[in-house]
């Protein structure tokens, strides 16, 4: 990825008031990008793993693991990973060499990375894989107050978690900071494949998250309060609760803490370090979702970015924005809701927006319920494409949206939106009956009758594989028409083309 030329730096303290200002008003309205080094997020210079963030990044030194290692640590003769663990500093990478390994392992706070040099724990190749052990924590990697940890390409097996990685206090300064999950598949365990909580500056991309199981069932769940996140070009599918979880929980950030819900401690800014029971400026992109038991919740989220993903189909129902108490400064507000395409195949909502969650700007998204009989496809009139709470939500934004089958709950559509009664399958290049294709099956295809028809968005310019969109644009997270590119992603990792990132791990 190449440098973007700097822009002027504002100042911190200006940045602050104005987005504090605006926080209870409007979604973020700049635009929001995956940063490198140095380089602001949201408004804010990022506080991001090193590793993830500047390509030209090296560790100090690199401790060399093999699954029998009893060495002194080099390449050609690595040691064990308990004895790389024991002694890993700052800056220093721990490279497991390929095999099959068993255990658990963790970092805290007394063995911690820093912003200028992080810990980097990476997999020589994908022929890395590891069975998580059952006792402690029971996860592959836990990160226990560990900062600017990353996490690099790894395949987890079982336990109780893929990665856990948590801050020590609920209050700002004791969250943990600068943990990267990249390039990692996490499958079949009790509870979430990828665990967060209280984690601000957190980043999981290109990641494969499923089997998460009765013990919580969430492939990637972000708790706690954590601010300052990337989501992106993740899969998630067959977990038995919700796949993608964002739940800020203020019954136990705040309440169990002796924090009334009003009280701006627990709904306040992020960048006054404030809201623990919030979780703030959150970027959710190209990600494909699907085929677990229920569909994203966004609880108690506020000026995030959800754009250019791919959700559903689910089995009970899909994305609620939402949350667990009756205080308005608690809802999921204030966020863009994007160029994304819902589907939904039961009666249930595909995207809801209720208790207090308002002021979001829904735009250019396609929300699609159909009914499935073999390999027959057809739009399902039964499905709540939208369900609005009338009662405490009456100023979201809807926009240049497409809605395919379907009805509504406490919601119309606006003038400039399409409503299209008939579904084929032709409308899109190789759509899934069982739901369980790849991305690409999704393009829409020269029939679809929504191409070109809604305006530019420049908080969106960008489609699913980082082709630059058309003006006018065809809504969801692909543009139609030209070829596929190699998706944008920093140059430490693996290279990637739009056709195979995210296969479906069968």
């Amino acid at each position: 990825m190449q440098k973007r030329p700097k822009t002027p730096r504002r100042t911190y303290i200006g940045i602050l008031v104005a987005l504090a200002t605006s926080a209870s008003a409007d979604p973020y309205a700049g635009q929001v990008t995956t940063p490198q080094r140095g380089d602001d997020f949201f408004g804010i210079q990022e506080r991001f793993n090193r590793y993830y963030t500047d390509s030209n990044y090296t560790p100090e030194r690199i401790w060399h693991v093999s699954p029998a290692g009893t060495g002194n640590g080099s390449s050609g003769s690595p040691m064990s990973v308990d004895q790389a663990f024991s002694q890993v500093q700052a800056g220093e990478q721990i490279l497991f060499h390929d095999g099959r390994y068993q255990g658990c392992w963790e970092l805290d706070d007394s063995q911690s990375g820093t912003y200028d040099k992080p810990i980097t724990i990476k997999a020589q190749s994908s022929g890395v894989s590891i069975d998580c052990c059952n006792s402690g924590r029971a996860t592959c990697f836990n990160l226990e107050g560990a900062n600017h940890v990353a996490i690099d390409g790894f395949i987890l097996n079982g336990g109780h978690y893929g990665v856990r990685a948590v801050g020590l206090e609920y209050t700002a300064p004791g969250h943990q900071k600068g943990i990267a999950i990249l390039n990692t598949t996490a499958g079949n365990q009790y509870k979430d494949p990828f665990f967060t909580g209280q984690s601000d500056w957190l980043v999981l991309d290109s990641n494969k998250g499923y089997g998460g199981g009765d013990g919580d069932g969430h492939g990637i769940y972000l708790s706690n309060g954590g601010d300052w996140a990337i989501v992106r070009n993740n899969e998630l599918y067959n977990n038995s609760s919700s796949d993608f979880q964002i739940n800020a929980d203020p019954i136990s950030t705040c309440e169990e803490d002796g924090i009334p819900y009003d009280d701006p401690r627990c709904h306040g800014s992020a960048l006054e370090q404030q809201g623990q029971g919030i979780s703030e400026f959150i970027l959710v992109e190209n990600n494909y979702f699907h085929n677990s038991d229920v569909g994203p919740n966004f609880t108690s989220v506020r000026n995030a970015v959800v754009r250019n993903n791919i959700i559903g189909p689910y089995t009970r129902h899909g994305t609620s924005f939402w949350q667990e108490t009756d205080v308005p400064q608690l809802g999921s507000s204030d966020n863009r809701i994007e160029h994304n395409l819902f589907i939904g195949n039961n009666s249930r909502h595909v995207l809801q927006t209720v208790a207090y969650s308002d002021r979001n700007q829904i735009r250019n998204n396609i929300l699609l319920g159909i009914s499935v009989s073999g390999d027959t496809v057809k739009a399902n009139p039964a499905t709540v494409l939208v369900e609005v709470d009338q009662d405490t939500v009456s100023n979201n934004l809807f926009s240049g949206n497409v809605y395919i089958g379907g009805h509504f709950d406490g919601f119309s559509p606006a003038r400039n939106e399409q409503q299209l009664n008939t579904f084929k399958s032709q409308w899109f290049n190789h759509f899934p009956p069982d739901g369980m294709g790849s991305p690409v099956v999704y393009r829409p295809g020269e029939t679809a009758p929504f191409l070109d028809s809604a305006p530019l968005l420049p908080t969106t310019v960008l489609d699913m594989e980082g082709r630059p969109r058309s003006n006018p644009v065809t809504p969801g997270p692909w543009e139609h028409g030209g070829r596929l590119r190699a998706i944008v992603t920093p140059e430490q990792q693996a290279p990637r083309t739009g056709k195979d990132r995210l296969l479906p791990g069968r």
